[in-house]
């Protein structure tokens, strides 16, 4: 399964979380989608989403990622 990536950069929230939202619904059960965004609301959106819907959040944003998350589908 190829991983799907989202460039989100430049956009304002709801814009990169409906985006990962329509992504994760549309990927295969336990494939991954990689969301790029620099709005600083999707650090607080991404994680509550994968919470909320029970999806796996492998990467938050970091010196090494700052605008990367990593979200697997539930099973």
């Amino acid at each position: 399964m190829d991983t799907i990536t989202l460039d989100c950069r430049g956009m304002k929230c709801p814009e990169p979380l409906t985006m990962l939202r329509n992504a994760v619904r549309k990927a295969n059960s336990g494939q991954i989608v990689e969301l790029l965004s620099d709005d600083p609301v999707s650090e607080r959106d991404v994680p509550a989403f994968c919470k909320f819907m029970k999806h796996e959040l492998l990467r938050m944003p970091t010196k090494e990622h700052p605008y990367s998350f990593l979200v697997k589908k539930k099973e």
